[in-house]
């Protein structure tokens, strides 16, 4: 009379089996994480077992289903039919888990439906993976997938006389009714009010085991299901009033501007270099005895140097919108992601078309990654050059033109731009694979070596690019500034916040300060309205950016990254987790304040994203 009830429950039990073998993969693959977590990763094989129940009932309902009709039904009853199912139900589910692997990696977060928005381009979607053993992927999920498929394959063998048994069929029934019926206490993690989500899990104050307790297939799935156009603002810290007058305090500014900008030249021009993953950790830094930009900290000594900037987000498409738009960005999704929205930031380089400059835009890869073409397209650019405008020899790179290629477009071009003009160039070869068209400098095959070996290569190029326009007529006129899009987790460091620290230096013959250096605690967003004050155009509609160089300008930054935040002030900050609503990582917290500035930011920044 059971029978087909224990089918059901060990089928329940094989998947969760499942995903806690999938767990103590992850964690050996990232085993070098395992030096700041400790013992205290196992515990996560405990903890990470509600959600793994919650996605094995996931699974196993329509088996229930397929059970309760095969009291009626004999097609229901042969074994054929489930094996089918769970053979389709295992490609998607081990293929979350290997891809998860890398993804961490990269990233620092367990898969979610992020990387789906990369397959509008799957030749750059292509190139941020072909340097990952695809192959050895491949191999390892078909052995997963036989292996795991003969064992379901086995099981279904073993019950098939449980499968047709019709013994006190209406007995069954009922029976399977109320055990169907009770898999929503395991699909919703329990009987506590609210159902199952990824806090649910979290059980340490160390980040990476609180993330190997999350099971990924439900994170995964968790993330596709959640509603991005609705209006509710998840990240609601603090009452309307208070959140405001956060926000007020922060951005008050009645101050005199410190000019950079020699004030006699009129409308010079801009170049602005966004560099790929520029993060500051490798600036005056050396990797295995080699300096590893020895180029920018040089130039750093001729121009105005920022050395306390943060990357308002940790990808690319937030880093354009960050610098071009002066916005922060969002910890759950991008607006470039939805033009509509994306459409009613101020732009940069619309401001200066509208001062009657030239404006131009470089990267030596496809605009369309990430979605990033419908917002270039509408910032003001007149002029685009991508992958497609360069000779097919000249696409050297996974991703395109390496930045060589690019910049001796740009000194082209430029040589025959008439005044005033703003460009901004995208580099991409310190971007995932890290290849370079030349040998490596710096060499090694981990990961670190390769990455600081492609910066290596980026910094010969621009600091060529800059002695190139020296060279130029117009370099007395114009104002030169280089800025990451993000920082990085590589080289890796004890603190997260060091991932989102970035440079900004300002060169250029127009302007009447050198080898100064600012140490304000500043953003990426703070760019525009900087710029825009030093040239005297109007920044009103940059609402989230702040003039750096006013004396009476607050120093803190904001960041924020998958489902979290962090707020830093001088010799101050914290890092904190929304899924787990705790601190994450904090440091010399003096002013009890400072929880609330942050979760102000990100409520009324995010609050602002709702509303456009």
């Amino acid at each position: 009379m059971l029978s087909k009830i224990k089918i059901a429950f060990f089928y329940w039990l094989i998947w969760i089996g499942i995903f806690e073998i999938a767990r103590v993969i992850f964690i050996l693959y990232n085993i070098a994480e395992i030096e700041n977590s400790g013992l205290i990763i196992s515990k996560s094989l405990f903890y990470g077992l509600r959600m793994d129940a919650s996605m094995a009932t996931y699974i196993l309902i329509p088996v229930c289903l397929f059970l309760i009709l095969s009291l009626f039904i004999s097609f229901f009853s042969n074994k054929t039919i489930y094996r089918i199912y769970t053979g389709i139900i295992l490609i998607p589910v081990l293929l979350i888990i290997l891809c998860d692997l890398p993804a961490y990696k990269a990233w620092g977060y367990r898969l979610d439906a992020t990387p789906l928005k990369y397959l509008q381009t799957p030749g750059e979607a292509w190139a941020s993976i072909s340097h990952l053993p695809v192959f050895w992927f491949i191999v390892g999920f078909i052995v997963m997938y036989k292996i795991l498929y003969r064992a379901f394959v086995s099981f279904f063998n073993s019950q098939q006389l449980a499968l047709k048994s019709m013994e006190r069929k209406w007995m069954q029934l009922l029976l399977l009714i109320i055990f169907t019926a009770a898999q929503i206490i395991p699909l919703r993690g329990g009987l506590q009010l609210a159902p199952i989500n990824q806090s649910s899990v979290y059980y340490s104050t160390d980040n990476f085991s609180n993330l190997t307790a999350i099971n990924v297939t439900w994170n995964f799935f968790h993330s596709l299901s959640l509603d991005l156009e609705n209006k509710d603002n998840p990240f609601t810290y603090l009452n309307e009033k208070t959140a405001k007058s956060e926000l007020i305090k922060l951005y008050a500014d009645s101050g005199t501007t410190t000019a950079l900008i020699d004030s006699s030249i009129i409308k010079p021009n801009v170049i602005v270099i966004v560099w790929e993953s520029l993060t500051k950790k490798v600036i005056d830094a050396n990797q295995h005895e080699i300096t590893i930009t020895p180029g920018f900290n040089q130039l750093k000594k001729e121009g105005v140097y920022f050395s306390d900037v943060y990357a308002s987000g940790d990808r690319t498409d937030k880093g354009i919108v960050a610098v071009l738009s002066g916005y922060p960005a969002q910890p759950i999704t991008s607006i470039v992601k939805v033009p509509q929205k994306a459409a009613k930031l101020p732009k940069l380089p619309l401001v200066f078309a509208n001062q009657h400059y030239q404006t131009s835009f470089y990267y030596g890869g496809e605009l369309e990654f990430a979605n990033m073409k419908s917002y270039l397209l509408g910032s003001g650019f007149k002029n685009f050059t991508e992958k497609s405008d360069f000779d097919t020899k000249d696409q050297n790179s996974k991703w395109g033109a390496h930045d060589g290629v690019v910049k001796n477009k740009i000194l082209a071009d430029l040589k025959h731009t008439s005044s005033p003009f703003f460009t901004t160039w995208l580099t991409l070869s310190s971007h995932e694979p890290y290849e370079t068209p030349v040998s490596p400098y710096i060499k090694g095959d981990d990961d670190v070596s390769q990455f600081t070996n492609s910066l290596h290569y980026t910094d010969a190029v621009v600091s060529d690019f800059v002695n190139e326009c020296k060279k130029m007529p117009f370099w007395k006129n114009t104002i030169l500034i280089i800025i990451a899009d993000h920082g990085h987790r590589l080289p890796r460091s004890e603190r997260k916040i060091e991932d989102f620290k970035i440079p900004m230096l300002w060169l250029g013959g127009a302007l009447c300060k050198t080898g100064v250096e600012i140490n304000n605690t500043c953003s990426q967003i703070d760019l525009a309205t900087t710029l825009l004050s030093q040239l005297k155009m109007n920044n009103n509609a940059f609402s989230w950016s702040k003039n750096i160089m006013s004396d009476q300008s607050k120093s803190w930054a904001y960041f924020s990254f998958n489902n979290g935040f962090g707020f830093v002030e001088q010799k101050q900050y914290f890092i904190f987790d929304n899924v787990g609503k705790s601190v994450m990582e904090e440091n010399k917290i003096s002013d009890s304040t400072l929880y609330q500035k942050g979760k102000a930011l990100e409520q009324m920044s995010f609050g602002d994203y709702l509303g456009r």
